[in-house]
């Protein structure tokens, strides 16, 4: 974030909305509300020095900045369903997308495909975590064990009850959630449903039920 305040503060004479280049508005599309947020009141104050220093364009430029970011801030709300590819292939494009956090709280993952990208995820730097149900993590074909393997760190409940949960926080600004078990059958014959939203208040829910989840559950050892 540090490096957008820069580009906007050396810009103070010369900010035009349409010479902004793809490598910065990018950026901003990539910033969390509560990122966006920080970025506007350090521009604001930022703006409130200038003023002091006798600078005759700080409203215009202010204006110009805050604009930029509230006009690339990134919203998604969209519903998705099966069976059909829908859901699954809006799984695949945000594994692929994320660049910093996957927080999984599946109860169950099955579907190798699905499973290669977590994996992919790990092996591009991406900080990956996964809650799953202690039981269905035994099941023919659960991918938990490989990608346990992997590096990627597990937690499991011990319990007679399920871990039921199906939801999922990317890079803390998109949460999704539904009835959707990350499953062949799910994709190709069951009536499924997945949300995904960028709505802050709801992502931050989410990711503070997942890091309650974490750390009240278990480590997983292996097989």
């Amino acid at each position: 974030m540090q490096d957008l305040f820069n580009y906007f503060v050396k810009r103070c004479d010369s900010l035009h909305e349409n010479e902004v280049p793809k490598s910065i508005t990018g950026r901003l599309k990539r910033l969390n509300r509560k990122d966006r947020e920080a970025l506007k009141k350090l521009l604001i104050e930022k703006g409130k020095e200038l003023e002091l220093s006798g600078h005759n364009q700080v409203i215009s430029w202010l204006e110009t900045s805050l604009n930029l970011i509230n006009e690339h801030a990134f919203h998604f709300n969209k519903v998705f369903f099966s069976p059909g590819n829908d859901i699954k292939n809006e799984i695949k494009t945000l594994l692929d997308h994320a660049s910093q956090t996957v927080d999984l709280c599946i109860f169950t993952i099955t579907d190798n495909e699905l499973a290669r990208r977590i994996v992919s995820c790990h092996k591009r730097g991406v900080k990956v975590r996964i809650i799953t149900d202690d039981e269905k993590m035994e099941d023919n074909g659960s991918e938990i064990a490989k990608l346990a393997e992997a590096g990627i760190p597990v937690k499991i409940d011990h319990s007679h009850y399920h871990m039921h949960n199906k939801f999922g926080i990317i890079d803390n600004k998109i949460a999704i959630t539904g009835s959707f078990n990350w499953t062949y059958t799910a994709t190709k014959h069951n009536q499924e449903n997945m949300v995904a939203t960028t709505k802050f208040e709801i992502v931050e829910q989410y990711y503070n039920e997942f890091n309650r989840l974490w750390n009240e559950l278990f480590d997983f050892k292996g097989l």
